[in-house]
């Protein structure tokens, strides 16, 4: 099992005493990432919402933060947006899948492949550390490099995607 580093989330908010919109607190804490997928994976929830435009309350506690994280089921949070924190261990593989999201996928450090179906086979990209991916609800799977990655997701739910009239189903990796 592998071991993941904690990573600092600072959320800013209001002070509760806060009258004129110029007393920002901040919340400065260190989430650790969660082992998933038998230890080769570390996730984190950073924060999420549900509908849009998202509601933006003047102060923010640490119970109020905490039901944010929870919002998340899995990847997607029905009708909003969640934000992520993924790890992979060096050369451990995500299965495809599909989610019914539109995913922003920054690397902040190490690589992986994003692999996609192609003709039969299979379409490996290598995405780095300051590289970013944009996923439409699509199938893909994961790979990383000798080096492991690390990678913020910003989820967005979204419609299934829909072809010829027929709409694609989710497909889950665990």
């Amino acid at each position: 099992m592998t071991s993941y580093a904690p990573l600092r989330r600072i959320i800013t908010s209001h002070a509760a005493a806060d009258t004129d919109g110029t007393n920002v607190v901040l919340h400065d804490t260190s989430i650790p990432l969660r082992p998933a997928l038998e230890g080769n994976a570390g996730l984190a929830p950073l924060f999420a919402t549900v509908g849009l435009p998202a509601i933006s309350t003047a102060t923010l506690s640490d119970t109020e933060i905490k039901a944010a994280e929870a919002l998340a089921p899995s990847v997607v949070t029905p009708g909003g947006v969640n934000a992520q924190v993924t790890e992979l261990a060096p050369h451990f593989r995500v299965e495809m899948h599909r989610t019914n999201s539109l995913d922003y996928n920054v690397f902040v450090s190490g690589s992986a492949y994003l692999i996609t179906p192609k003709g039969g086979g299979e379409e490996r990209t290598l995405v780095k550390a300051g590289e970013v991916v944009v996923q439409r609800g699509t199938l893909h799977a994961w790979e990383a490099t000798a080096e492991g990655a690390r990678w913020v997701t910003v989820v967005v739910a979204a419609l299934s995607v829909e072809i010829g009239g027929k709409e694609l189903e989710e497909v889950m990796f665990w």
